[in-house]
């Protein structure tokens, strides 16, 4: 009797199932580098608008608004100016700061291409931006200067309490904030 070979020719489906897999996830490793994973857009609001504004402005300059903040220019030192798109729909009506006895103080922003200054915003090479209240009509917005967080309120008034306690704290915290 003659005996039967066993011989295999070529890999089971199994076999060639895994190798696959192998590759896939080799390559998977190799080329989804973190560069390529997109990131979920950080959503603009009141709070987090100052940390914006220092993250996408840098040296010292101005941010101007005007045609009712639909349009920003960012004045650098060097008088270039350089359209800036605010990250969220800011309709300012009054910007206000507080005066030597923290009464709050409505500034005349002046002009800006022959058009009316909505908002106007310092921002310092250190990245802290002017601290003031933004009357938006609706709400209060009071922006700290050093990398705080905005906070909305009912009024002016209110506002500019905060703005004094705000102040206040910083001074106690004897620069824990650096």
């Amino acid at each position: 009797m003659q005996q039967i070979k066993d011989i295999r020719r070529g890999f089971t489906l199994i076999e060639l199932l895994l190798a696959i897999l192998l590759v896939g996830l080799f390559a998977y490793l190799v080329f989804a580098t973190p560069g390529t994973i997109e990131k979920p857009k950080e959503v603009v609001n009141i709070s987090n608008l100052p940390r914006v504004l220092q993250k996408n402005l840098s040296g010292n300059g101005e941010l101007i608004c005007i045609n009712k903040c639909k349009t920003c220019y960012y004045v650098s030192g060097s008088q270039q100016s350089n359209q800036f798109s605010l990250p969220m729909k800011l309709e300012v009506i009054n910007e206000f700061i507080l005066d030597k006895n923290s009464n709050p103080v409505k500034l005349d922003l002046g002009r800006y291409k022959d058009k009316k200054i909505c908002m106007r915003l310092r921002h310092y090479k250190n990245g802290s931006i002017s601290q003031v209240i933004l009357d938006l009509g609706s709400s209060v917005i009071f922006i700290p200067s050093y990398f705080g967080k905005g906070k909305e309120f009912g009024s002016v008034n209110e506002a500019a309490k905060w703005w004094v306690r705000d102040s206040q704290d910083m001074l106690r915290s004897k620069g824990d904030w650096y």
